[in-house]
């Protein structure tokens, strides 16, 4: 009887001892999963922005918009690309501060065309004046007559039943 006592003690010990472990990992977890902490520098948390692109027979407007309302300052590093199937730089632009960006007043990035069939492409970081990223992208344009460039890799073809 005296060793059954002891193992149902030793077996009540151990699921309290079981049960504080789970219940202070639980509450360790919440707290970091709730605590409000930002994300490390250099990611956010949601885009904070949303891109346009509008393609004129002269030109390729690319639009990054912010989410607020509120006119902020935003630091912009972009590479565009003309000749966008042999990746044609044309300009590289690091750190251009732009002022006074809104939802109604948003960053337009102008690549001129010499030629209606000239693709764009523009890859884009937009970062707060303190350094954190609010929106990364690369994004193309082709012109209407060619489609979609052709890709390296094959291409399965729907089927229809």
């Amino acid at each position: 009887m005296r060793d059954r006592q002891g193992a149902v003690t030793r077996t009540s010990t151990i699921t309290r001892a079981s049960l504080v472990c789970l219940f202070l990992a639980v509450v360790l977890l919440s707290a970091g999963c709730t605590s409000g902490e930002q994300p490390p520098a250099g990611k956010a948390a949601d885009p904070d922005f949303r891109g346009e692109t509008l393609s004129y027979d002269d030109r390729v407007v690319f639009r990054l918009i912010p989410e607020a309302d509120e006119a902020a300052a935003y630091s912009v590093t972009c590479t565009i690309e003309r000749d966008i199937s042999r990746g044609t730089t044309i300009e590289t632009r690091a750190n251009v501060l732009y002022e006074n960006i809104s939802r109604g007043n948003p960053i337009e990035i102008v690549v001129p065309r010499e030629d209606p069939s000239d693709g764009a492409a523009i890859e884009i970081e937009i970062r707060s004046t303190t350094g954190e990223v609010q929106y990364r992208s690369r994004t193309s344009v082709a012109p209407a007559g060619r489609g979609l460039l052709p890709s390296p890799y094959p291409v399965p073809r729907p089927t229809f039943f």
